[in-house]
């Protein structure tokens, strides 16, 4: 296909929430309005076998854990596992230097203090260095790769404080075996419409072995209601239409997962050939490929330059959390500097077609002129 032709045209998306709606139209509308017609909506107390249920138990048997517990968000989610965790005011909490912002919202949320870790050459939570004992460890497995899971385990064992894997990017990947979901103490998942197992609105979920935990979770979700005793809680409810529509999408994930795998062998492939690299997994790991991420020279002219090309490309992460305004510290974190000025990221979704993969690494070379 001719480029310039192409490139007038159409326009590559970044994100393929649009197709996976084409692909199921019929069979998302009719989930929805199923649930619709019922009447049920929002269930503000738990039911067997009702639509969130069944969706709870779904994402829990996937991940190898004892409960989910549906909630309005993935920031929700994680500020909920804290909770689950003790943690509030007064504690201190690690976390990487690089994630959305909402890692480290969920965490001040709490009242805690947060403390910022370097992350290594893949944006992932590098050594932590010798400081004060923190409370726990949040960690985030960036683009749906998977962070040193042994080595954070160990380091949490060792001073008894709990690991809790925020793994909103990284449902369907795996660490020797094991699911993301099951690799922390607690665990959080985000349904956003940008997310691996995306909602057409908003969710997230908590992971965990606790019946205590999930008990915890369910009375916070909603009003606080249900809980052993008095507390506040919020308005976080996954409503059962997205319920039912997501579980139906849990039933196509690993489909999903394995076109986007295609998807990502093709860019790899056809990438390697310009000299170009991406961000990998970790030995030991697999990812869900959630994001295909490249270390691009001059970045930023680059991204303009696909935009002229109709492809759209998304710089992630601009500033490391730490240089945020409203978490700034004044500890240096030159790994995750020097990671936020040559990352991009690519379109990359299970509908993405080869001839627009193709066309997307014609236009990079065309613009490093190789």
């Amino acid at each position: 296909m001719d480029t310039q032709i192409w490139s007038e045209s159409v326009v590559i998306k970044f994100n393929g929430i649009d197709r996976i709606y084409d692909s199921y139209s019929w069979r998302i509308t009719r989930r929805a309005k199923e649930v619709w017609k019922s009447g049920n909506v929002v269930s503000t107390k738990h039911t067997e076998d009702s639509y969130l249920d069944q969706f709870e138990k779904s994402v829990a048997k996937y991940t190898k854990r004892k409960f989910g517990i549906a909630v309005g968000s993935g920031t929700d989610a994680l500020y909920f596992a804290l909770r689950a965790k003790g943690i509030g005011p007064g504690n201190t909490v690690l976390c990487p230097a690089i994630s959305y912002l909402a890692t480290a919202e969920a965490i001040k949320r709490t009242g805690a203090t947060i403390q910022f870790v370097d992350v290594d050459e893949n944006g992932l939570m590098g050594d932590i260095p010798m400081m004060g004992l923190p409370s726990a460890v949040v960690y985030v497995n960036l683009f749906g790769n998977l962070a040193d899971y042994d080595r954070l385990k160990n380091y949490c064992d060792k001073h008894r404080i709990p690991l809790i894997e925020d793994a909103a990017q990284s449902l369907g990947s795996f660490y020797k075996k094991i699911p993301s979901g099951k690799l922390g103490d607690i665990s959080s998942l985000s349904f956003a419409p940008s997310k691996p197992l995306p909602c057409f609105g908003n969710g997230g979920m908590v992971l965990t072995d606790s019946e205590s935990e999930r008990d915890f979770v369910r009375g916070l979700r909603y009003h606080g209601s249900g809980t052993a005793k008095l507390q506040y809680g919020y308005n976080s409810c996954l409503s059962n239409d997205h319920a039912n529509v997501l579980n139906f999408l849990m039933s196509k994930y690993k489909k999903l997962l394995s076109k986007t795998k295609k998807v990502r062998k093709l860019y790899d492939e056809k990438l390697f050939k310009l000299g170009i690299g991406s961000i990998q997994t970790q030995s030991d790991t697999i990812s869900n490929n959630h994001k295909f991420v490249i270390k691009a020279q001059d970045r930023d002219n680059l991204k303009a330059y696909l935009e002229t090309k109709n492809i759209q490309s998304q710089v992630h992460y601009v500033l490391p959390l730490s240089k945020m305004k409203m978490f700034h510290t004044d500890e240096q974190m030159p790994n995750a500097e020097r990671f936020c000025e040559d990352v991009l990221s690519l379109p990359i979704h299970p509908f993405l077609e080869d001839y627009e993969v193709i066309h997307v690494c014609n236009c990079i070379g065309e613009f490093y002129g190789v």
